[in-house]
């Protein structure tokens, strides 16, 4: 194997950039303390945050926020909704694709008619 002389090229005996020192090391105790866990309970804050745009504007939550632990109806209702959004979503895209579809293809006679006179005259 050829040695190669070049300072330019570091070899794996030579630290690339020397200047960063021990900034990349890893730290000696545990820090994943400061992340929550999944099953960790969030804390909630005592005072309400300020209002968005759309509660100032009178759109309030449909439902009330949680206060610790889930409640069981409240997340089937939420699933049942979201269900129920999601099918009444996709009908609708269908429908839409079907109106389309049955426009475009009523006028194809006359588009294809008006693409053949602009290209061939009389």
């Amino acid at each position: 194997m050829p040695q190669y002389t070049d300072p330019g090229i570091p070899t794996l005996t030579q630290r690339a950039e020397p200047s960063l020192g021990t900034a990349y090391e890893a730290p000696v105790g545990p820090s994943d303390d400061d992340f929550p866990v999944l099953t960790d309970v969030a804390a909630h804050p005592d005072m309400p945050a300020e209002p968005s745009i759309g509660d100032a504007a009178g759109l309030r939550h449909a439902v009330p926020a949680s206060t610790g632990s889930a409640d069981p109806t409240l997340t089937v209702l939420r699933a049942a909704l979201q269900a129920e959004l999601e099918q009444a979503l996709n009908q609708a895209v269908e429908d839409a694709a079907a109106d389309l579809r049955s426009r475009l293809e009523a006028e194809l006679p006359a588009l294809i008619d008006r693409a053949v006179r602009q290209v061939r005259p009389g």
